[in-house]
């Protein structure tokens, strides 16, 4: 039976486990804030569709995996942006290779950027932008 079929009469009493598994797969992957957070991006960035990636969820993760999913996407975020702004900045050159940046000081730097992102609606691109002038200035003290 179709998951379509399923929803129209609401009868569920002619399904294996697996299939009831993963009708309620579904509804978690389908669901608004899915889409929204997770399947539109992630589908995008790695070039497929929505049904595919909602499908690779579907047969790789378990079903606490996929209700604890949203969450650990939502709290990775910031350490995302973090990560990403220190290739851009190439904070990894002045400070992890050239010394010229402590590690506190990287932090520092990147939480502001990623900061003005997360709670000022900043764009990623916009905020690097100026991450790059406060960090020219802050080097040229």
């Amino acid at each position: 039976m179709r998951k379509e079929d399923i929803e129209k009469t609401g009868d569920m009493s002619s399904l294996d486990e697996d299939d009831v598994m993963r009708i309620m797969k579904l509804r978690i992957v389908e669901s608004y804030r899915w889409k929204l957070d997770i399947v539109k991006p992630i589908s995008k960035e790695l070039g497929i569709s929505e049904d595919q990636l909602e499908e690779i969820l579907i047969k790789r993760l378990d079903m606490a995996s996929l209700e604890a999913l949203h969450p650990r996407y939502e709290s990775s975020k910031h350490y995302c942006i973090k990560e990403k702004l220190h290739s851009d900045l190439r904070l990894c050159w002045l400070s992890d290779v050239m010394n010229i940046l402590s590690e506190e000081e990287t932090e520092e730097i990147k939480n502001k950027i990623a900061a003005e992102i997360l709670t000022k609606g900043k764009s990623y691109q916009e905020a690097l932008e100026n991450g790059r002038k406060d960090l020219l200035e802050y080097l040229m003290r």
